[in-house]
């Protein structure tokens, strides 16, 4: 469905912007309007938006608190009634009922990417601002489910199960937590550029440069409330891998904040739209996108760090020459394969209540049955980032969890049965699973 719509989205940004190159408009600011007005009717269109639940795309101004923000915002995705700005066709929305805020630039330059930044910025530390004013004067309790699932994969530990737990992490974690939270909770924000940069690496480059010239003038850089949730140029795409919906860990535990693509940036902007969707009304969207997985480039590298009164975020870029980024957009979905001592743990947790107690007899068994010890075990678990680690034990992350057992021995594990029943038919298996339900 995902694949369709996405395909419709493309086709008509495109036949409207090629409308708009045949006309000489030397007054800037209303091929500016006309631009806006395509991504507008083209996100506000049947095929992208369920207009069920009420969603439409206004242009207009953002309230928190009780404040109306100066920004003016080129058009944003919202749910239910605004306040309509006087005579004009500009709405005032409260930020609870604004989903998706849009940034469009006809042709991307890095001044406009850095003022969008700046623009985008402004809005999102008036939303950290009253966020916090909520959590010290209004005993507010946030929804923390995605950020809570986002959290224990990227770390392998336990998330805090309320908000207020946030205070028993070491502030490395806190800061991360805190993040992934604001992330969830806070309006997407898209750079939605038609023109701009004509290959990935240039993208990427004025990315870095951007964050690096910040250090350099301001002795900061940008945290990771302050980048934009997807950008856009030409075919290629920045996205921040926040659990909204994309998800990268490199290696052990490095968090890849920032990626890159090269193919379909509408389905990109879907992609984002939908998730924020998803979790705002808490419903299923229907993706329909099969064993596909989105051919994503790795970026930016963040880890938060503290020392001594200083914290905030390190960065490490992973720069690429634009002939090592060409790449098919042909990634296929697959299980996590485990071994023997990893099917025999989950079948313990099975008959546990899902948990594997991390004891002396449990590391006695292991050794003994399958000549593994218990953290070689445990850290198997962890890089399949569907168990997390609780000291004591180890837990899954997610609600359900199946296990495949194929007639060779060889184990497979994954929490999207959709996917899984397809893997399985794609590659002739029995779908036939052990299932972890927890409540």
């Amino acid at each position: 469905m995902i694949e369709k719509a996405s395909e419709l989205l493309e086709k008509f940004i495109k036949a409207e912007s090629e409308k708009l190159q045949g006309i000489k408009m030397p007054h800037m600011p209303t091929l500016g309007s006309a631009y806006e007005e395509v991504t507008k009717q083209g996100i506000d269109s049947e095929f992208t938006i369920p207009k069920y639940l009420d969603l439409r795309v206004v242009s207009g101004f953002i309230s928190i608190g009780d404040e109306m923000l100066p920004q003016q915002i080129d058009c944003m995705l919202v749910h239910g009634d605004g306040r309509k700005y006087g005579l004009t066709e500009q709405y005032i929305y409260n930020v609870d009922k604004v989903l998706c805020i849009f940034e469009v630039k006809k042709t991307l330059r890095k001044a406009d990417f850095v003022d969008a930044i700046q623009h985008l910025d402004s809005i999102r530390t008036k939303f950290a601002e009253h966020f916090e004013y909520k959590l010290i004067n209004e005993s507010y309790e946030p929804d923390i489910t995605v950020a809570a699932k986002e959290f224990s994969k990227i770390t392998g530990k336990i998330a805090p199960q309320r908000y207020s737990d946030i205070h028993a992490l070491s502030k490395s974690n806190a800061i991360l937590f805190y993040v992934l939270v604001q992330e969830s909770l806070a309006p997407i924000s898209i750079i939605h550029g038609y023109g701009g940069y004509k290959t990935e690496q240039g993208l990427r480059t004025a990315f870095v440069d951007i964050i690096e010239e910040k250090i350099q003038n301001e002795g900061n850089g940008l945290g990771i409330p302050s980048i934009p949730t997807l950008v856009t140029s030409n075919q290629f795409c920045l996205i921040k891998a926040n659990g909204v919906p994309f998800s990268i860990i490199k290696d052990k535990n490095e968090w890849v904040a920032i990626c890159s693509t090269r193919y379909n940036p509408a389905k990109m902007i879907l992609e984002i739209i939908w998730s924020k969707i998803s979790i705002h009304f808490d419903l299923k969207m229907p993706w329909d996108d099969g064993l596909h997985m989105d051919n994503v480039q790795p970026l930016l590298i963040a880890e938060a760090f503290e020392d001594g009164d200083k914290q905030g975020w390190k960065y490490n870029s992973l720069e690429f020459k634009e002939k090592h980024l060409k790449r098919e957009d042909s990634n296929i979905w697959e299980p996590a394969i485990i071994g023997e001592a990893e099917i025999s743990a989950i079948h313990i947790m099975l008959m546990n209540s899902g948990y594997l107690i991390l004891d002396d007899e449990m590391e006695e068994f292991l050794i003994s049955k399958h000549g593994v010890a218990i953290s070689e075990v445990v850290e198997n678990l962890i890089l399949t980032r569907l168990f997390m680690n609780g000291d004591s034990y180890i837990k899954p992350i997610n609600m359900n969890t199946h296990m495949l057992l194929t007639d060779d021995g060889k184990g497979f594990v994954a929490t999207e049965r959709d996917r899984f029943d397809l893997w399985c038919y794609e590659n002739e298996i029995e779908p036939s699973y052990t299932s972890l339900i927890l409540f």
